[in-house]
């Protein structure tokens, strides 16, 4: 596959579509190809050329992440509001947005989540930190995730993102600014399990699969299809099945399984009855790893920013291993690799 062909039609994690330099497209080219090198070479270029623009500082921050340094990466990973590339407008309110050193105790904090799914998912950790400062917690999310993410810990409410202009608060945060606001390091995050599943549907999936045998493994394969960027993420099919032939295989994949996956609170169910999940950077991938499951992610050669530091494990989750594309258009070699690495792992 060319990567020219790609030229100013998708930006993968980095934006460089509308902004007129070509060194723009450029960095683009650079990271599919996965000269890393020259994408942080164009990166100081831009620097020096635009110090205040949103779209130069917003690819850097990839690169700043890359090279270990995820809080610097977080604070010009939020130039991207200003590029409406996490899609929610701010919220109307005249409360200030929370900052470090703000007092807590007994106030109340609006965290307000953006992005798609899993970026509400990965983000949901962090109401954590803020009730453990003493502050009563609300947390505004996609419908479907209320139930889920109402027991994670320290959460006082959920509600939909409707509703959020009727919640009182002192503060609120936009949860994609929630890591940087908090002054998170790699070294900070932890990584570690914060959704449950419902015990009802813990059960519910225990019966349905008490007649499978051997290790079952979740797949798959392609996030939402409506998503510009999915053509990065998503390989063939056929790759991963062969790849998990001899094992049970339970399809993840919601448009195309025989499972009831109309809810999140069903598929956190499922995924607790699996001893294994492998699929591509989804919602699905977020949720599996913030279960505590062992999650083997499938990710682009340009992937997400959670994913950007080198290295097959991630300290956003402790259960993941990530197995990296290392040719743009390529996946073959990815899924050798998984093949022989489950000859081991069971």
């Amino acid at each position: 596959m060319d990567v020219n062909t790609h030229k100013n039609s998708q930006r993968a994690f980095l934006v460089s579509e509308g902004d007129g330099d070509p060194l723009l497209s450029e960095q683009v080219e650079a990271g599919l190809r996965g000269d890393f090198k020259r994408g942080k070479e164009i990166s100081q270029i831009l620097e020096k050329k635009y110090p205040q623009n949103n779209r130069a500082a917003f690819n850097r921050a990839w690169y700043k992440m890359r090279d270990g340094d995820l809080l610097e990466g977080l604070k010009l990973l939020d130039h991207g509001r200003w590029l409406s590339v996490f899609g929610d407008q701010p919220l109307p309110t005249s409360k200030p947005i929370y900052q470090k050193g703000n007092p807590l105790k007994g106030k109340s904090v609006l965290v307000c989540s953006e992005g798609g799914l899993g970026d509400e998912i990965i983000n949901a950790r962090f109401v954590q930190d803020f009730a453990k400062q003493g502050a009563k917690v609300v947390l505004t999310c996609d419908p479907s995730l209320t139930s889920v993410f109402s027991r994670i810990e320290g959460v006082s409410a959920v509600i939909g993102h409707r509703r959020s202009p009727e919640v009182y608060h002192d503060y609120w945060v936009p949860a994609m600014s929630a890591a940087r606001v908090l002054e998170y390091t790699n070294r900070k995050l932890t990584g570690e399990p914060y959704l449950k599943v419902h015990p009802d549907y813990e059960e519910k999936w225990r019966k349905a699969f008490k007649k499978l045998k051997g290790p079952k493994i979740g797949v798959r394969f392609y996030g939402n299809p409506k998503f510009e960027h999915e053509q990065f993420r998503k390989f063939p099919k056929s790759l991963l099945w062969k790849a998990v032939e001899g094992f049970e295989a339970v399809n993840l994949q919601k448009e195309e399984t025989d499972l009831d996956l109309s809810s999140w609170e069903d598929t956190l169910g499922v995924i607790s009855q699996l001893d294994l999940v492998i699929t591509s950077c989804t919602s699905v991938a977020h949720a599996s790893a913030a279960l505590g499951k062992a999650t083997w992610v499938v990710t682009p050669i340009l992937p997400y920013y959670i994913w950007a530091l080198p290295g097959e494990t991630s300290p956003w989750y402790q259960s993941v291993k990530l197995y990296r594309q290392t040719k743009f258009g390529f996946w073959e070699d990815v899924f050798e690799k998984i093949k022989l690495d489950l000859k081991s792992y069971f």
